[in-house]
């Protein structure tokens, strides 16, 4: 889960891009303070010159080759991810082509005696694979703005738009990408309960968000890798706090105490509008699935995760209290008592991760309740 931070901020003080908790990571965003005008103020340069690269935009490497009189000019179409639970200024980046059939992975092979490197075939992102990692600094050509990418395997080789020595990059506007802030947790607001004056009646207090994240495409897995591309290259999340009454009851005599004894789950998610189900020991590549059923055990959808976001999500919630129960439940044993009462109801905190596309649609939505947090309501 990344946190978005501003290119005109990061290119003054490199070190605000640290990773905060386990598999985090930094996204940096263009704005306008770091954008050059030339032409007296005209024409917007796009060619990068300095390392951080942005993941606003797709990137155009570009690389001019000079034989003779012969110029040729080479251009390959990227976004470079920033690797997680690595510092910004480390450089280190996954590529991602949004067009054409590579996916920045490659292999080697050896023909007439000599080595040579074939990109292979597109594959699914392993966030750990230091295969699929690139580490790229500048490269002195005479200008500011050219580049080289080397493998963090020893044995592993760049996709061969950036294997070249001396390459350039110039940032592309796509319509289908709008990062906002997002400054992950903040601990102030998550110090605070909800607001608990509402009706009795409400099942739900109204939520209170306290966090924002961002997750690369390649961590969730919904449609083809290349409908995700072209419809959501970024996934948003939020964190947000709400109470949700969990028991209910009127007073039907002349009771003046309430009795709960009961079994709730601390733990649920909602695939497209319905219940979903998920076995994390059961993942497959890497991914979780989360999977929706409608009434008669029909499959209606499915979401992965990569088990990545997943344990981020738990070590979220465990620093903010949630223990978890024995097979996902919690017993809730208390004695109410009140004097002259028609209704009650019992609430408990829950914080909930929402995910949505980058239009706004709601992907999924992961409770945890926090019985450590119960409060009793009375009318």
């Amino acid at each position: 889960m990344y946190v978005t931070r501003p290119l005109s901020q990061v290119l003054k003080s490199p070190k605000i891009g640290q990773p905060d908790g386990p598999n985090s990571g930094c996204l940096v965003i263009e704005d306008e303070e770091s954008v050059t005008y030339s032409f007296f103020g005209l024409w917007r340069n796009r060619k990068l010159k300095f390392l951080p690269f942005p993941q606003d935009k797709e990137l155009r490497v570009r690389y001019t080759k000079t034989n003779g009189l012969t110029i040729t000019v080479f251009e390959d179409h990227v976004f470079l991810i920033p690797v997680i639970n690595q510092p910004l200024d480390s450089n280190r980046y996954y590529a991602i082509v949004p067009h054409g059939s590579r996916k920045g992975e490659d292999d080697k092979t050896t023909c007439c005696f000599c080595r040579l490197v074939n990109d292979v075939e597109p594959r699914p992102l392993d966030p750990q694979n230091v295969y699929q990692q690139f580490q790229i600094a500048s490269y002195h050509c005479g200008c500011s703005g050219c580049f080289i990418a080397t493998s963090k395997a020893l044995d592993g080789f760049p996709p061969s738009f950036l294997r070249r020595e001396g390459w350039t990059t110039h940032t592309k506007t796509t319509h289908n990408i709008k990062l906002d802030t997002a400054n992950g947790l903040d601990p102030v607001l998550r110090a605070c309960l909800p607001n608990f004056d509402f009706s009795i009646s409400r099942e739900f207090s109204e939520p209170l968000v306290v966090g924002k994240w961002y997750s690369p495409f390649v961590f969730i897995k919904e449609r083809t890798l290349r409908e995700q591309v072209k419809f959501s290259m970024y996934y948003e999340w939020t964190l947000e706090k709400r109470w949700e009454r969990i028991f209910a009851c009127r007073n039907k005599g002349n009771d003046n105490r309430v009795v709960i004894d009961d079994v709730f789950e601390d733990e649920r998610a909602f695939v497209g509008g319905v219940r979903g189900e998920w076995d994390e020991k059961s993942s497959v590549d890497g991914v979780v699935s989360y999977v929706g059923y409608v009434s008669g055990g029909e499959k209606k959808t499915s979401v992965g995760l990569r088990v990545e976001i997943v344990e981020r999500m738990r070590w979220e919630e465990s620093r903010g209290g949630w223990a978890g129960g024995a097979g996902g439940r919690v017993r809730v044993s208390k004695v109410e008592e009140c004097e002259g009462w028609d209704e009650f109801g019992l609430y408990v905190l829950v914080e909930r991760f929402n995910l949505r596309r980058m239009d706004g649609s709601l992907v999924l939505f992961c409770d945890f309740r926090h019985f450590h947090h119960v409060r009793a309501k009375w009318e």
